[in-house]
């Protein structure tokens, strides 16, 4: 009977709560790429390196010489829990529930003809690590997260006209998962803990345009499609005694949203360019979570996510200093994908102001390296779960924010 219940409770409040959310908490755009300097304003419309292979295709027609870029965008994730007079879950705050992530980047865009360009990128859309302390307030929704998302996209551009190039790529996409937590099992007996790991592979596609009606402006449009993942991996929960419900299977499905981003660049002088974006991701896709457990019976479970669609907006500036010194500014906004009743312990998501700043430096033809640093603030995080007796009420705020380095190097031939 005891097996049971930890399994039912796995189930309902473990996934229910947990790292499938992390997909919409966190899907941060940062690459470590030059558009990481500018909070992603601009992104779909610069076109001047190895990186709108991915940010977009239809740019490498802009391209004269075949281009590498190698990319780092480590980042550090802070967010601490202030649980307030309504809370009746016991525990503590969990302290710094942030953890280091490394992550980064391969760009290369090659460009075969006057009209013809084909490109290949290898970047991680999706990445987090928390880790609070295990007798944490909230330990019955997570006590350990750690994911990671690959995106590898080969592309390819053609140019039409000289104001117009078109641009696609098939996304094929990675994700490995691993998520730890509590069971409150009945009566005096000690916690249980559970672990569930996974990983899955989907593909999706992207497609693009720029039109460049000056020599010194360019508009242009990115379009992802859904990417609908089915991430089937190992459940195991262990008593101090021993362990129970070894060796079952378990599967939950989410869906990467689809997205558009329309992008303007536009170059006020030789020295000044100013750059903006427009962003939307359709998250309101994205209102259930359901699983299954395989073993003599199975339990599937269906829980609702409610979240809405988010709309992002940056502005950002280039300013070449010299010849070989190029700086880079910005600031942007993202709307919260979810209202405060439906958020959850795992990684609040809220909305999102980036500030951003980088340079670059053109050490020959051959040559350009970079570096960036975006702050993110992640919002209010207002919580208040109470998902039945056993976890008990869950109500406070979060304060949380990323620090985020970008490191880059390039190279043409």
């Amino acid at each position: 009977m005891r097996a049971s219940s930890a399994l039912a409770a796995f189930v309902a409040l473990g996934i229910a709560s947990g790292a499938i959310a992390q997909v919409g908490g966190l899907a941060l755009p940062e690459d470590g790429t030059p558009s990481s300097g500018t909070a992603r304003a601009g992104s779909a419309a610069v076109a001047r390196d190895a990186s709108t292979s991915l940010l977009n295709a239809a740019g490498m027609t802009r391209l004269e010489k075949p281009e590498v870029m190698l990319t780092l965008s480590p980042f550090v994730l802070r967010t601490e829990f202030d649980p307030d007079s309504n809370s009746t879950a016991t525990g503590g705050d969990g302290g710094d529930q942030g953890d280091f992530f490394p992550a980064g980047g391969l760009f290369l865009a090659a460009p075969l003809t006057d009209r013809f360009a084909v490109g290949f990128s290898v970047s991680v859309p999706v990445g987090i690590g928390l880790d609070p302390k295990d007798n944490w307030a909230g330990r019955y929704y997570v006590t350990e997260v750690d994911l990671v998302a690959v995106n590898i996209e080969p592309s390819f551009a053609f140019r039409i006209d000289e104001q117009w190039s078109i641009g696609a790529g098939v996304s094929i996409q990675y994700v490995d998962f691993e998520q730890k937590l509590r069971i409150n099992l009945p009566g005096n007996l000690p916690d249980a803990r559970a672990k569930l790991d996974g990983d899955s592979w989907d593909v999706g596609a992207s497609a693009s345009l720029l039109w460049e009606p000056t020599e010194t402006t360019r508009l242009g449009v990115l379009y992802r499609s859904q990417v609908s993942h089915n991430l089937d991996g190992d459940f195991e929960a262990f008593e101090n005694v021993g362990a129970i419900n070894v060796g079952r299977s378990i599967s939950s499905g989410f869906k990467i949203p689809q997205s558009v981003t329309f992008s303007a660049y536009h170059e006020i002088n030789d020295r000044v360019a100013l750059l903006g974006s427009v962003a939307w991701q359709d998250w309101s896709n994205f209102n259930r979570t359901s699983i299954e457990v395989d073993g003599d019976a199975g339990t599937s479970v269906d829980i609702p996510r409610n979240w809405d669609d988010v709309w992002g907006f940056s502005l950002g500036a280039h300013i070449k200093a010299s010849d070989q010194w190029l700086l880079m500014f910005g600031a942007g906004y993202n709307s919260s994908p979810v209202d405060d009743e439906d958020r959850t312990p795992d990684l609040p998501a809220d909305e999102q102001i980036r500030l951003s700043a980088g340079f670059e430096y053109e050490m020959n033809e051959r040559w350009r390296f970079g570096a960036n640093y975006t702050y993110i603030w992640l919002g209010d995080n207002e919580i208040d779960q109470n998902y039945n007796q056993s976890t008990g009420r869950l109500s406070g705020d979060y304060d949380a924010d990323i620090h985020m380095l970008g490191l880059y190097a390039s190279y043409r031939w």
